[in-house]
């Protein structure tokens, strides 16, 4: 199966995974009401279509279905391509306004496996980025279906702050209501289709086109206030 074919055949469900963005959701959040500040969205379509030796194909919707039920206040969806070596990545990044009236089912220990994708492997990781000393967390799945593989590398991100650990997530958001009066977060994927290629080659390719991306979405989350 060629690369645009893989994109395309496994979008799908793993928008259905990207559902686990909602899972933020606090419980104490159904039982306190915080009247939250009214704020923008990022902008997203607004990042640049090349950075650096990335560059973006094409830019794509995620279809009026998946939209209803992910309900994002503002997402992106691009195939980026190295002009050095052909290398691939998909970018899919969904910003949320506020959690307050959200609700959402599982996290993706459940939510990837169920939509077909095998995980073969997963664990937390560290990408240095520019202005975080000591790298931002990130979970890392290698992930196989029939005959196809993957590596998947998402993490959660506003302009507070980043985590990977959903639980981590779940007892920042109280805080953040009450301090900034203020939920809103962003989930942020990456998937890079591993084909014959290493699963190192392919995790230097994520993990080089991160460091290009995450300044500029740290800038955009910022501008929100």
């Amino acid at each position: 199966m060629n690369k645009s074919k893989l994109f395309a055949t496994m979008r799908l469900p793993l928008f259905a995974g990207a559902c686990l963005i909602l899972v933020l959701q606090a419980g104490a959040t159904r039982m306190l009401k915080i009247d939250e500040q009214k704020i923008g969205v990022p902008k997203l379509h607004d990042l640049p279509w090349q950075m650096g030796p990335w560059k973006a194909s094409s830019e794509e919707s995620i279809g009026p279905d998946v939209t209803a039920y992910l309900k994002p206040d503002e997402y992106i969806l691009r195939d980026y391509a190295d002009q050095r070596g052909g290398a691939t990545i998909d970018l899919f990044v969904a910003y949320f306004k506020s959690l307050q009236n959200t609700y959402g089912p599982h996290s993706p220990k459940i939510c990837l496996p169920g939509s077909g994708w095998l995980v073969s492997s997963s664990k937390i990781v560290n990408i240095a980025v520019p202005g975080w000393p000591g790298g931002i967390p990130v979970n890392q799945f290698t992930m196989e279906k029939s005959n196809d593989r993957i590596l998947v590398l998402y993490w959660y991100q506003n302009d507070r702050d980043v985590w990977a650990e959903e639980f981590r997530a779940k007892l920042r958001l109280l805080p953040d209501l009450i301090r900034y009066r203020r939920s809103d977060v962003s989930l942020v994927r990456v998937i890079a289709p591993l084909g014959g290629s290493t699963l190192d080659k392919e995790l230097t390719n994520c993990e080089q086109f991160t460091q290009r991306i995450f300044p500029l979405l740290a800038q955009h989350f910022a501008s929100v206030h």
